[in-house]
């Protein structure tokens, strides 16, 4: 976003309420007027795009790039016949990356909680074990296997190490012929366009999933996007 935005954005100004424990009426009205513009489905893609694009450059080491590994990730996923969904959290998997580190599936699974199902979020909250699985010939993990087989039990456990194993993991190769940005952006929209919790069916996965459904109300709405 570019500094003349954020400006603009910082001069819009809704309710005149400073404390919210005062809050009426006629105040959410105006705050929202304000809210429903800066923070749209629309906006807020655009947001998580720019988190993305800032991994250009960023090398933790590999032959390619992190967001050329997003690319990859998301390309093979899409070539590989997965629906909309599987193939933007390939996408955004590692935009945490060098955030924290260690858990970083939790920053991407934190942001698209509300438009993902529920077998998405569990591969996104945990696939940093299941890539250790798969690398720990590079490193003297102790333990992995038994770490991993923890899970055993979890419906999305094969879905997990798939995910890994044929989207993420080979995903390094700067030969391979990697999709642009710009082929996933519509898909990006439109998830982010969901109706939060509901759309993707996540709204009984969890008793907050449910109470934050609740209070719809007072976020902006999902807007207009063009169809698949």
């Amino acid at each position: 976003m570019s500094g003349t935005k954020r400006k603009a954005e910082a001069e819009m100004v809704g309710a005149t309420c400073t404390d919210l424990r005062k809050m009426q009426k006629e105040d959410g009205v105006a705050l929202m007027k304000v809210f429903n513009q800066v923070a749209s489905a629309a906006k807020n893609t655009e947001r998580v795009l720019e988190l993305f694009k800032a991994q250009q450059g960023l090398n933790i080491g590999f032959p390619v790039d992190c967001y050329t590994h997003g690319l990859q990730s998301a390309t093979r996923a899409l070539r590989d016949g997965r629906d909309e969904e599987t193939v933007v959290v390939a996408l955004l998997h590692d935009i945490g990356e060098c955030w924290s580190s260690i858990n970083h599936g939790e920053i991407a699974a934190s942001i698209l909680r509300p438009y993902i199902g529920p077998e998405n979020y569990w591969i996104l909250m945990h696939h940093e074990i299941f890539q250790a699985y798969i690398y720990q010939g590079g490193f003297e993990l102790k333990d992995i296997d038994a770490l991993r087989n923890q899970f055993k039990d979890s419906p999305y456990f094969d879905a997990c190490h798939q995910f890994c194993y044929k989207y993420d993991a080979p995903s390094f190769d700067p030969d391979y012929e990697t999709l642009p940005l710009e082929h996933f952006v519509p898909m990006v929209h439109r998830i982010f366009n969901r109706k939060p919790y509901e759309t993707s069916g996540c709204l009984n996965d969890s008793l907050l999933n449910r109470a934050k459904a609740g209070m719809a109300e007072a976020y902006p709405p999902p807007g207009e996007v063009e169809s698949a």
